[in-house]
């Protein structure tokens, strides 16, 4: 008897200990799926934010919005795109449509209304902030021109086709009209074995609809004359010959060449006075001088007509020594220009002076 009741008391115990176990692990589960729901939802494909990349997130959010609210929305828009880097969210995102908006970023501004306008309210969303984002971009679209990409089936089926916007892959928007920002656009396209395709348009009115049509890409070309296929050849201007002086060197060489063509003239021109003022004085002393050969005891005008022509005659000599130096100068930089540099011939020849002569070259 004693037996039996102890055998039903260890039963009834087991069975209490079996409900408070099946109790807990009920209770463990029903934590686990509230937090698993209250947690934001990440994009498909993204990786999970750590807690320290959505703390920092989440910081850097409040510094955006606190930069907002101070009329500073373009030191602002960086640190959401940071946010969202780290922990995306469907509220970070429609921010940073705000915040683009007004940086006058109207297409991202777009894109992003956009993407929260599709959000569906399991991801992250609400129908608050999707009705917000459907309305602002309805009227942003309203404030841009579009751009759509045209292409015929034969070129969609090209193996490997490129196309490009502004140099971003624009192959999954063929045939759709998409709002882009005001200005130059270029579109490209590209397969294997055709010839690239490029062009530029303007789109500057609200509204305004610009289709580029891609036509039939043309095989690559065969030979040395080809043109690559990968990309746009760009004209350049031919390289000049050889190396350029150096412009200082050039300059300074110009300059003591002109100094040695003055100092060539005035020395000439000094010169011929001296000759013809000795001349006179020579016809004077026949008459004024008692000893004419040696033009001594002259009465005038001897004496001033001899002085004149020997103050020629030293301006004359001292020219030509200055024409000499400024000539040597500019032999000297005319030699130690750059070998590979073009020359002109050389000319060189005497020039004679009342006392001497110089060394005249052109160069």
């Amino acid at each position: 008897m004693c037996r039996r009741s102890r055998r039903l008391a260890r039963g009834a115990g087991g069975g209490a200990r079996r409900a408070a176990r099946g109790g807990l692990g009920r209770l463990a589960l029903g934590l686990v799926v509230a937090l698993a729901a209250a947690a934001p939802a990440a994009p498909a494909g993204a990786e999970p934010a750590t807690i320290g990349e959505r703390a920092r997130a989440d910081q850097l959010r409040r510094e955006a919005g606190e930069l907002m609210a101070s009329g500073r929305p373009e030191s602002a828009c960086p640190k959401l795109e940071e946010s969202d880097r780290l922990s995306p969210s469907v509220g970070t995102k429609l921010e940073l449509a705000r915040c683009h908006e007004a940086t006058g970023r109207l297409a991202s501004a777009w894109a992003l209304y956009t993407e929260v306008a599709a959000a569906p309210e399991g991801a992250g969303g609400d129908a608050r902030q999707a009705a917000e984002a459907r309305g602002r971009a309805a009227a942003v679209e309203q404030r841009l021109p579009k751009l759509a990409i045209v292409a015929s089936p034969e070129v969609q089926a090209l193996p490997g086709l490129v196309v490009r916007l502004d140099g971003v892959d624009a192959r999954g928007l063929l045939g759709a009209a998409r709002p882009v920002e005001p200005g130059r656009h270029r579109v490209t396209a590209i397969a294997p074995g055709t010839q690239a395709f490029a062009r530029e348009v303007e789109a500057s009115q609200p509204g305004q609809l610009i289709e580029v049509q891609i036509p039939a890409l043309e095989p690559e070309l065969a030979g040395p004359d080809a043109p690559p296929a990968a990309r746009l050849v760009e004209r350049r201007a031919p390289a000049p010959y050889g190396a350029r002086p150096d412009t200082i060197h050039r300059n300074l060489m110009w300059v003591t060449g002109g100094l040695a063509l003055a100092g060539i003239a005035l020395g000439t021109t000094f010169g011929v006075l001296a000759i013809s003022t000795w001349d006179k004085v020579e016809d004077a002393a026949g008459t004024a001088c008692r000893d004419p050969a040696r033009y001594r005891d002259c009465a005038q005008p001897v004496p001033d007509l001899s002085s004149r022509a020997m103050s020629y005659a030293t301006v004359s000599d001292f020219s030509f020594i200055a024409a000499g130096a400024a000539l040597a100068g500019t032999a000297v930089l005319w030699w130690t220009l750059p070998s590979d540099g073009p020359r002109a011939s050389a000319r060189v020849h005497i020039a004679p002076g009342v006392l001497g002569g110089a060394v005249v070259g052109v160069f």
